[in-house]
This record gives structure tokens, C-alpha cells and sequence, in this order.
């Protein structure tokens, strides 16, 4: 139907905005990612400033996420209080490291950076800023949730992210499909930064269906993370997240 289409595309089009909200989205990158023609994401984008979810910058004509997607934000967090399950895991692994721990959360298609935390050594790798959204399947976090999901449902996530995940990984649909079956194996994902020289390792949050909704991570440079340290840090990550998978479970760490 035109009406599910339109929705669909004005909901794709506030995604692509929120991965690049920071610096903001032109339109011709909003239009590649899309797949749509520009006159169609124009349209479309300009309903979405008229009701105040989008805004323009006046000088760079840029595109950010607008004051109703903030406004509504707050609303809903009223409802959500489990975050603060997660928040002692990232400190204690930032303790325990003295390197940047980081926990993302699953949103639909999207992982979001909810909560960071350096620890005490003086390298710092802030690889993530809280609220920062990546699509499912770029970078450590995404693709430790990825190697979660149903052999069925991750090559439909893939291709629905197609436009989003070039704009920000370097690998192929291809490559990250084919790396699935050895991160489900092994339970995490280590992945070297292509732009400078730090390493990330994520472990995934199972929910109760058996399915990634969150990641633990920890990030610092390859030199403080040399192979031989990798078992540490998982086993770091895996103890977290075991913890809260049992708490939800079962109401008790």
C-alpha cells in the first residue's frame, strides 16, 4: 500500500539522519544510502522537518535529528529503566581494564552507544560518543549482535542496511555474511579500526529468545591489546554479560 511504503521510507530517511546526526547529513548522502531518488527523499524529508523530527542548519544545510525526536525521547525513557542494569557492568569493566568500556543497545535495525566509560589509563580510545547510532552489522558491536540473530532474519537485516552499512564500513555484504558463523562460534567479535590504530572487542547481551539486544565492548589501542591480552578481555566482557543475561533471567545476579 502507498500509505506502509511512505511510512517505511519516512522511517528509513530519520534513521539515515540519526547515523550522521552529529555532523550532520547532506542530501545527496541521505539519497545514496536510501536507494530512492532525490527528488522522493527530499519530499520526504521536508515532511519530516515540517513536524519538527528533522532540522536543517541554516548554514551548512545539513539535516539533524530535530527538537520532537528529543522531546519524545524523554517521554518514553520514563518507561525504561533497564539501563541502569548495564551501567555497573561498564564501570567494572572499565575498572578492571583501566581501558574504555563502552554498552550499546539493539534499536530495530540500529545499534545505539548508551553508556561509556574510561578507565584509568592515560590512552584514552573514544571510538563511540552516548547516542551515537551505527546500523546493525558495522563495526564490533553491530556485528556481535548480528552473529546472534536467526541464520534467516540476519540476511534480511543486511539487506535492509545495504545503503546504511556502506556509508560506514569497509567491508562487503559479502565478508561480514561469511564472518557470522565464526563470531557465533567464538562468542565475540575483535575488530581493528581502518582509520587508526584501535582495536575493539564486543561480546553480545542475549535476551530471553536467545537473540542479541545489547553488547558490552571495551576499545583501546592495538599496542595495550596485543593478541595475547584478547582471552583476558573476552572473558572480561563474557563475565558482564553473563551476569545480566542471569539477572533478567532469573531476578538475581
Amino acid at each position: 500500500m502507498a500509505g506502509t511504503q511512505s511510512f517505511e521510507r519516512a522511517v528509513l530517511l530519520l534513521r539515515l539522519v540519526a547515523h550522521q546526526h552529529r555532523e550532520g547529513a547532506r542530501l545527496a548522502e541521505l539519497t545514496r544510502a536510501a536507494g530512492l531518488t532525490q527528488p522522493t527523499v527530499h519530499r520526504i524529508v521536508m515532511g519530516l522537518v515540517a513536524e519538527g523530527l528533522v532540522s536543517q542548519h541554516p548554514q551548512t544545510r545539513r539535516y539533524h535529528l530535530g527538537q520532537m525526536v528529543a522531546d519524545l525521547g524523554l517521554t518514553a525513557a520514563m518507561s525504561y529503566d533497564s539501563l541502569d542494569l548495564y551501567r555497573a557492568c561498564v564501570a567494572r569493566l572499565a575498572s578492571d581494564s583501566e581501558d574504555t568500556a563502552f554498552m550499546s543497545k539493539r534499536s530495530g535495525l540500529d545499534m545505539i552507544c548508551v553508556e561509556r566509560r574510561a578507565g584509568a589509563h592515560p590512552a584514552k580510545a573514544f571510538v563511540l560518543d552516548v547516542g551515537v547510532r551505527r546500523p546493525l552489522g558495522v563495526g564490533a558491536s553491530g556485528m556481535a549482535v548480528l552473529s546472534t540473530l536467526d541464520p534467516q532474519e540476519a540476511p534480511r537485516v543486511l539487506e535492509a542496511n545495504a545503503g546504511a552499512i556502506a556509508q560506514f564500513e569497509s567491508l562487503t555484504l559479502k565478508e561480514i555474511s561469511a564472518l557470522m558463523p565464526v563470531h557465533a562460534r567464538e562468542g565475540y567479535v575483535l575488530r581493528d579500526h581502518d582509520d587508526t590504530d584501535v582495536r575493539t572487542i564486543a561480546v553480545p547481551v542475549r535476551g530471553v529468545q536467545g537473540t542479541g539486544v545489547a553488547t558490552f565492548s571495551i576499545s583501546t589501542f592495538r599496542a595495550r591489546m596485543p593478541m595475547e591480552r584478547v582471552p583476558e578481555i573476552v572473558r572480561m566482557l563474557k563475565r558482564e554479560a553473563a551476569w545480566v543475561e542471569n539477572l533478567e533471567r532469573n531476578g538475581s545476579p
